[in-house]
């Protein structure tokens, strides 16, 4: 079995392609301390090189899937800042490859948070094209009216773009309630887009927590900053969702 040296990287989360690229021009990689090129085949147990760091080439890593229980206030980066803690400080280390992200939370939303190994499967979750359901549950202060729900679900203009809920389901609704939870669905997962959408009706998101994204649900028994690796079955599921193998 080869892979492409660009695509190996990608795919097991060392950096980008483009930024492959740059390594390759700039002579920071080689294989079998042979310089790389742009065109380079790696096969399993290859040394590969890069700025002086050693490993050696897996391709026989099983795909592993994490899902991870953001809290408010960590970034979805890879390095924190004296004021935010990374998302990455709280998951367990990897002596082959890297936990790559599927997609973001914005800081101040909490919830489920999906990790892998496998560069392919990240992108195909992460891409707009997979339209994949997303669930979050979400308090809005005040109590919307019918018209700005149904202006919600009908779809507005956000960012130049269409979007919509495919769902809302209030719950708990009170008449003289200060807040109201509503549980959203939505099929795609642009920038803060679910915050934007009842901005767009002038209605502020006072909590945002992500709890379904496809078939991985958030555990009710998964305490905030906690983490779980989902089983064969389970990583079964998600592969064939996006038409991969593992």
């Amino acid at each position: 079995m080869n892979i492409k040296l660009k695509k190996y990287l990608s795919n097991a989360g060392y950096c980008s392609r483009r930024k492959a690229d740059q390594f390759i021009q700039d002579n920071s990689i080689q294989i079998n301390a042979n310089e790389a090129s742009h065109d380079s085949i790696l096969q399993h147990g290859d040394v590969i090189t890069i700025n002086m760091k050693k490993s050696v080439v897996n391709l026989k890593t099983k795909t592993e899937i994490l899902i991870y229980h953001k809290p408010v206030g960590e970034i979805c980066s890879s390095i924190g800042t004296k004021k935010n803690r990374s998302v990455y400080e709280s998951l367990p280390p990897r002596n082959d490859g890297k936990w790559i992200m599927v997609g973001r939370l914005d800081v101040n939303t909490s919830g489920l948070l999906i990790f892998s190994n496998n560069g392919d499967l990240v992108q195909k979750l992460s891409h707009p094209s997979s339209m994949i359901e997303r669930n979050y549950l979400c308090r809005i202060f005040g109590n919307p009216t019918k018209s700005q729900i149904n202006n919600l679900l009908n779809g507005v203009e956000i960012d130049g773009k269409r979007s919509s809920f495919d769902k809302l389901i209030s719950i708990n609704k009170k008449s003289n309630a200060q807040n109201t939870w509503y549980r959203a669905t939505l099929h795609s997962g642009r920038n803060r887009e679910v915050r934007k959408l009842w901005e767009s009706q002038s209605l502020q998101v006072s909590r945002l927590i992500r709890i379904g994204f496809g078939p991985i649900k958030l555990p009710e028994n998964l305490g905030s900053g906690q983490y779980k690796t989902l089983d064969k079955n389970e990583i079964k599921r998600v592969m064939k969702l996006v038409g991969l193998e593992n």
